[in-house]
């Protein structure tokens, strides 16, 4: 046999393209509405290397944008369901909120940001209440804190994931809480745990929280699926 280097499987990013619109083609399929549904169109490597503007993405990031530049997902539960199959659902499953479908707090919504959005806009006062508080115990200039608190997905006007960066590289997934507010009270994650997680959770609003809260575990990290 040759010596040539193999790529171990684990490495391959999966097609999250085609996994998520299978999703969506499911959910359609079942006792759900899907009301919005809609994936970016592919990032070149050198358009994400314009937009990164002294950012360093992960190679998990750049993968992904290159399959899509943001996604869109939101459904919930047939209001037209008869008594007996909504009752028959929930006995079924009954830990499932998928009963909201209003924009504000959706029960299962994704809404993750095109990469310009994510890495230029300016986000001013839109998602941070108070950015002078600093970040996971290290104090911060607010235009420090803008820069390293980078927006990821906004998928309610409650909850929100932001990748944070350490000197605008190494960028962990964490959930903020109470209308933005509340961004130190979460685990972090990396990209393809997350995805992994939306897909498994069909991007059940309450299933991140459930996953990464917890006081003070801005320290911790933690994966899915690996």
């Amino acid at each position: 046999m040759g010596n040539d280097a193999i790529t171990p499987v684990s490495a391959v990013f999966p097609d999250y393209r085609a996994l998520f619109t299978r999703l969506a083609d499911d959910l359609s399929r079942t006792l759900f509405v899907v009301k919005r549904f809609s994936l970016g169109e592919p990032l070149s490597p050198a358009d994400i290397q314009a937009l990164e503007r002294g950012y360093e993405l992960t190679d998990d990031l750049r993968a992904f944008y290159a399959q899509m530049n943001g996604q869109t997902l939101k459904w919930f539960l047939d209001p037209a369901l008869s008594d007996a199959d909504r009752e028959a659902f929930f006995l079924e499953c009954p830990d499932m909120d998928v009963e909201n479908g209003g924009d504000g707090y959706a029960s299962a919504a994704i809404r993750i940001l095109p990469l310009r959005d994510v890495l230029t806009r300016d986000w001013g006062e839109d998602v941070y209440d108070q950015p002078n508080m600093g970040v996971h115990g290290q104090a911060l200039s607010v235009a420090d804190f803008h820069a390293s608190m980078r927006p990821f997905e906004l998928f309610s006007e409650y909850h929100a994931c932001i990748l944070a960066f350490r000197e605008k590289k190494d960028p962990a997934l964490f959930l903020l809480d109470d209308h933005y507010a509340v961004w130190d009270e979460s685990r972090g994650t990396d990209v393809r745990s997350y995805l992994k997680f939306q897909l498994a959770t069909k991007g059940q609003s309450d299933a991140r929280k459930r996953w990464l809260s917890e006081y003070g575990g801005y320290d911790r990290r933690v994966r899915f699926g690996q």
